[in-house]
């Protein structure tokens, strides 16, 4: 009898597991893959015509031989640019100047008709979505407690005080453990789980928002549920309607989502599946101060408030509105994602890098953006 009972608290315990997120991390890895996305469920992100197309050069400026960059050893010996990309356990590495594609590469099954997924870079898409919900009022301020619009969070204690900007500069003072990507993380849990809204009213407060910069996930999903509540359709479809259709991307995109069926949410802090073009349109819209073909997307007041340092209030100087923050010298800015994904944008020479990459935790991010600035100041000495 007692060898019976111990069975069945077996059989109940490996149900219980195989029904709960941990059993997806241990089943599918803790940490993220390109093809994550063949797990989870998509909402489609509809393009539509015309499409734009960046232009094709007139000739072969040869970047693949010209440019050489310092190699993943950190030796002193350069490679050329054609070398450092197979080094790199790169996907896809584009160099775009004045809307003329200069260098495009893709590695082994990947090609320019390829979605790749997106990671932490589409937050600054999440991020931008809110500054566009402001300039059709549907949002009042950065500075509204988020509470105003996420009701059900005011018996929270603590989330009445965080407003929509903390959310924006993660200093929300929000509990989560974002960094530490393992099996019991709250970022496994948000990545892996089935139930976004349920995790998302399970959230407490560490600190007061303004105390610190801590850089979190569920800020951004925060914002994604703000977007949903003030546009009444998911946030899928304001990204659609507000950027994919108007910026003419070349296909569809697909945006993961937490589960089938009534109250799924997209996982708005990672995993937008697109073609590497389309994510350099979005750099685009940016670069052109929030215009597009003569249509003010989002305000340009959006764009430099985004882009620039706002260190007050225990933010980091060199991150903003979910925006890294380049060298002063340069005025640079970047979307930054997990594996050494970057949408490098220089204004002042209208250039962008966007590079994509595999599952290699090896690289330290500063060593990415020591190397796009090595090639701005040669892609600076050609004509």
């Amino acid at each position: 009898m007692k060898s019976k009972i111990n069975f069945l608290l077996l059989v109940i315990i490996m149900v219980a597991i195989s029904s709960c997120d941990v059993f997806n991390t241990m089943r599918f890895g803790a940490l993220p893959g390109q093809n994550d996305f063949s797990h989870f469920p998509q909402r489609k992100i509809e393009n539509q015509s015309p499409v734009f197309k960046f232009i094709k050069p007139d000739k072969d400026y040869k970047l693949g031989q010209v440019i050489g960059l310092t190699n993943k050893s950190l030796n002193p010996t350069n490679v050329a640019l054609d070398t450092f990309v197979k080094l790199h356990n790169t996907i896809s590495f584009l160099i775009i100047r004045n809307d003329t594609i200069l260098y495009e590469k893709y590695a082994g099954k990947y090609a320019d008709t390829s979605l790749i997924s997106s990671f932490s870079m589409v937050k600054p898409m999440v991020s931008t979505l809110i500054g566009i919900a402001i300039d059709e009022g549907k949002i009042k301020s950065v500075d509204n407690p988020i509470t105003d619009y996420l009701p059900e969070l005011k018996s929270k204690q603590g989330f009445d005080k965080i407003t929509i900007k903390n959310l924006l500069q993660h200093t929300s003072g929000i509990k989560f453990s974002d960094q530490e990507f393992n099996i019991v993380s709250d970022n496994a849990e948000f990545y892996w789980g089935h139930d976004l809204r349920k995790e998302i009213s399970a959230l407490t407060i560490k600190t007061a928002p303004n105390i610190e910069f801590h850089y979190s996930s569920a800020n951004t999903q925060l914002l994604a549920l703000i977007i949903e509540r003030v546009t009444y359709n998911p946030v899928s479809n304001y990204l659609e309607t507000k950027i994919w259709k108007p910026l003419g991307m070349e296909a569809a995109a697909y945006w993961s989502l937490d589960k089938m069926g009534d109250g799924s949410m997209e996982k708005a802090f990672c995993c937008l599946q697109a073609r590497t073009v389309d994510f350099a349109k979005f750099g685009r819209l940016y670069l052109n101060k929030g215009n597009w073909e003569g249509n003010q997307i989002i305000s340009k007041e959006w764009v430099e408030q985004s882009t620039h340092s706002d260190p007050k209030n225990n933010n980091r100087h060199f991150y903003n509105y979910n925006w890294g923050i380049g060298p002063v010298k340069y005025n640079s800015f970047y979307a930054v994602g997990l594996y050494g994904q970057y949408l490098y944008l220089y204004p002042e020479k209208n250039i962008q890098i966007i590079r994509l990459g595999g599952s290699s935790l090896s690289y330290n991010p500063n060593y990415w953006q020591d190397i796009f600035i090595q090639i701005i100041d040669q892609l600076n000495m050609l004509k």
